[in-house]
């Protein structure tokens, strides 16, 4: 089947709908591809499922503080990368595994936005031990797939094409894009999430993303990205 279904062309995109689980997956995940993107005129939009509000250990920040907080720090970052667009649905951190309603949720916004492509976290990575992130990426998958049955709750009465599917942070990463260029675009945007990342971390966190992510043609930003056929009962999605 792999022969069979071209690749998605990532760079090709013309409509890119970015579902984090936290206010710094994106970022984290794709920032330079997805400051790229937007560079050369991909409407971008960013949506962020939970609050974040229990991504601390300083136990004098309070949950709803650190909620308020990390929401400006998403909506700067995405600014800082060319994303005008960010949009928070407010789940509570630390998702209920499986959390009802978010299926439909993520189904309404990606019906309206009708994206040729949505990108999200791989909820199939290995030891993954954050529900978030497995509960968001599933969510985001089970969307997609469902998105074309008018019964399913969230879904669109009207026809309208499935997305392809980008993971980022895969294990199985099939398609490197080049980051250079907005290397260093992507690391300010990291730095906008002050609550998460100390100054004196953020040389040593770089450092790490840099050793792993440089190849024989520079740095790059690998994904798992995926025709929509593949969602559904398809083992050759392993390795397409």
């Amino acid at each position: 089947m792999p022969g069979l279904i071209p690749r998605p062309d990532l760079l090709g995109a013309k409509r890119l709908l970015a579902v984090q689980p936290h206010p710094d997956d994106n970022e984290i995940g794709a920032g330079a591809t997805i400051a790229r993107l937007a560079s050369q005129g991909t409407e971008i939009r960013y949506i962020t499922v939970t609050d974040g509000r229990m991504g601390t250990t300083d136990q004098a920040l309070s949950p709803d503080e650190l909620a308020a907080r990390r929401k400006l720090e998403a909506d700067r970052a995405a600014a800082l990368l060319g994303v005008a667009d960010s949009r928070h649905l407010g789940f509570r951190d630390l998702l209920d595994s499986p959390l009802p309603g978010l299926r439909e949720r993520l189904l309404e916004e990606i019906c309206a936005f009708a994206p040729d492509f949505v990108m999200t976290c791989d909820p199939w990575l290995p030891y993954e031990s954050h529900p978030d992130h497995r509960n968001v990426g599933l969510a985001v998958s089970e969307a997609v797939s469902l998105m074309g049955f008018p019964h399913v709750p969230g879904a669109s009465k009207a026809a309208l094409a499935q997305p392809m599917v980008a993971f980022y942070r895969s294990a199985r990463p099939n398609v490197r894009i080049p980051a250079g260029e907005y290397w260093d675009r992507k690391w300010q945007a990291i730095a906008q999430h002050e609550t998460q990342f100390a100054e004196n971390f953020l040389p040593i966190m770089r450092m790490f993303f840099e050793s792993e992510a440089t190849g024989e043609d520079g740095i790059y930003e690998a994904f798992k990205v995926l025709h929509p056929v593949y969602l559904h009962f398809n083992p050759g999605a392993v390795d397409a």
